[in-house]
């Protein structure tokens, strides 16, 4: 397998878990779901923080918060400690949205885009990216989309 081949083997696999999650929701810009992804993953943060983490320019991750605030999605608030900065949170009932759907199962998406294989092998492949999963992603922090491992 070369590096393009591991590349886009992620980038299906993202697109597939988009998918699952819920491919009837409303259209997001990608900075927005990106500003979106990392609320979820590291809870209220700093404009700043969040461009740090997902490698967005700050002035991007200000416009997706704008748009985001627009849509009562996330809601801002001037952080205590440094009142230059503006902290940023997701409003309760799309934090309760968003765990729902990220808290499905993936083996009926991955079955649904794996046509090619057979029950065994699909069995097996869904089994490996669970091991993968476990080996590369689980308890790592500091992960930005789609839920990539810093170093």
């Amino acid at each position: 397998m070369e590096m393009s081949d591991l590349y886009q083997l992620g980038r299906r696999l993202a697109e597939i878990a988009l998918d699952g999650m819920g491919a009837d929701a409303p259209d997001l810009a990608p900075g927005e779901f990106l500003v979106l992804q990392d609320l979820f993953l590291n809870g209220r943060s700093s404009v700043g923080d969040i461009a740090k983490r997902t490698g967005l320019a700050q002035s991007r991750v200000s416009t997706s918060v704008r748009s985001l605030v627009g849509r009562n999605w996330v809601i801002t608030a001037a952080d205590p400690a440094d009142k230059r900065k503006t902290l940023v949170d997701v409003t309760e009932p799309i934090r309760a949205a968003g765990q729902q759907r990220r808290a499905g199962r993936a083996d009926k998406t991955l079955t649904d885009a794996l046509t090619e294989a057979d029950d065994s092998e699909r069995a097996a492949l869904i089994t490996a990216l669970e091991r993968l999963h476990q080996l590369l992603v689980a308890g790592r922090t500091h992960r930005r989309f789609p839920d990539t491992v810093k170093r």
